[in-house]
């Protein structure tokens, strides 16, 4: 299997600049597209990470973005398809369902976007990365890694589970100051203090999260 993992940014992304602006990240799963008339219509999968105020504020963006024609969301999660010129061949190319997507794709908080994809031999990844560098709205095309080497993994995407919003704030908090890096960068008394709450009551809302997010990626 060939594998493709590159970065990017573009003039015409509806995402990436907001994202910029509210100091927001995003894990961007392409979900699909049709065509129709001049346009590429695209549909994708958001998961967004921040601050909640700041989530609020890129989802209002979203309802009210000329290009979006319809949006779901649950939670910090939302789901949109979007209207394109046709003639910009990215979008026909980059949502491709021939392409295999080994994780999801990375809107970094500086504009970026990080992107892997997955074929069976080398030829359509090499017509994928001459379409993004003559694409006339391409401002930064960099090529991370092209390489031909076994499937390790594949992420398929899913809603998250029902957890309370105390469940994920302890999650996200956790998360956001580096509990889960080797060696920890914080501990459950730095946690719970920076939440405003008991060591036990974080722990256990920490856990009960963990108990229902973790089951979705273990295979039984």
């Amino acid at each position: 299997m060939w594998h493709l993992k590159f970065k990017y940014k573009h003039a015409d992304c509806i995402y990436a600049p907001k994202l910029r602006e509210l100091g927001l990240s995003v894990h961007f799963y392409f979900l699909g597209f049709y065509e129709k008339g001049k346009y590429t219509y695209t549909t994708a999968l958001q998961h967004i990470f921040g601050e909640k105020n700041k989530i609020k504020k890129y989802i209002n963006y979203m309802k009210k973005h000329p290009k979006i024609i319809d949006i779901e969301i649950y939670r910090d999660v939302i789901i949109t398809i979007a209207k394109h010129k046709k003639e910009i061949e990215l979008y026909s190319r980059g949502y491709d369902q021939m392409f295999m997507h080994p994780s999801p794709a990375y809107l970094s908080e500086d504009g970026f976007e990080i992107i892997e994809v997955a074929f069976w031999n080398r030829k359509p990844l090499q017509e994928f990365i001459k379409s993004l560098e003559k694409n006339k709205t391409t401002t930064h095309f960099e090529i991370l890694r092209f390489e031909e080497k076994e499937m390790e993994d594949i992420y398929v995407s899913k809603l998250l589970p029902k957890i309370s919003e105390k469940q994920k704030q302890a999650i996200e908090l956790a998360f956001e100051h580096r509990y889960y890096k080797y060696p920890r960068k914080t501990n459950l008394d730095k946690l719970a203090k920076l939440s405003k709450v008991s060591k036990q009551t974080f722990r256990e809302n920490l856990r009960r999260a963990e108990e229902k997010i973790i089951p979705q990626f273990i295979s039984k």
